[in-house]
């Protein structure tokens, strides 16, 4: 089975398309398991339509926005499947991907996505900043804040504290630690078709910190 777990925040204008992109792909057994923090509809309408499709899986729904790394961790924890896939559902990842990286899954413990995107100079530029950052705490060249990426159902044993954005970094530097046979997945990485960012100038300054608290952390323990 495939567990797809999908953090959302006020998604409700495209959650249902999302959740029809999942649906075409016709997988054998899976299910979709989103984990909601939203102030709008998103929950309501996911549940509807899931219900009306016949899909499986199920809403969490949390009383206020605790993190996406937070949300990661409690999909995990009801995700039955062997394979295990995050993603978003802004509509920026294509789920065609999935089954393509699931595939990847024979030979490799966890698949990490590489973005083909054209950004804004200032956009590359501070994700230039940040990368270096990352690999100077943490000694991680692979992309680290790509949301789309799939891993067997063992990378679950990893612990990994982190609430906020940054996650991902904690989990992938645990991951290389202990052994797991990670690969990069070239995706093209498109506009969200409604809504708006959630990273601003502002999130990357939080970020720099986070990185920052999650090297102390792991230097302690």
């Amino acid at each position: 089975m495939i567990s797809i777990i999908v953090p959302t925040y006020n998604e409700e204008k495209t959650i249902e398309d999302f959740l029809l992109a999942i649906k075409k792909l016709k997988l054998k057994n899976y299910e979709v398991i989103i984990v909601d923090d939203s102030k709008d509809s998103t929950a309501e309408i996911a549940k509807k339509f899931m219900k009306k499709n016949k899909m499986r899986g199920k809403v969490i729904e949390r009383v206020k926005k605790k993190g996406k790394g937070s949300a990661i961790r409690d999909g995990l924890k009801f995700a039955k499947g062997d394979y295990i896939a995050l993603i978003d559902a802004d509509l920026q990842y294509n789920p065609k991907d999935i089954p393509k990286m699931i595939s990847l899954l024979k030979n490799y413990d966890l698949v990490n996505t590489r973005r083909l995107r054209k950004d804004s100079f200032y956009r590359k530029i501070l994700g230039l900043i940040f990368r270096f950052f990352v690999f100077l705490l943490f000694d991680l060249k692979i992309e680290t804040q790509s949301t789309l990426r799939a891993f067997k159902k063992e990378l679950k044993n990893i612990k990994f504290y982190t609430d906020g954005w940054t996650w991902d970094v904690e989990f992938l530097y645990k991951a290389k630690k202990a052994g797991y046979r990670i690969c990069e997945y070239p995706i093209i990485y498109g506009r969200r078709k409604e809504g708006k960012s959630k990273i601003n100038v502002f999130t990357l300054f939080k970020m720099f910190f986070e990185l920052l608290k999650i090297r102390i952390f792991l230097h302690i323990f």
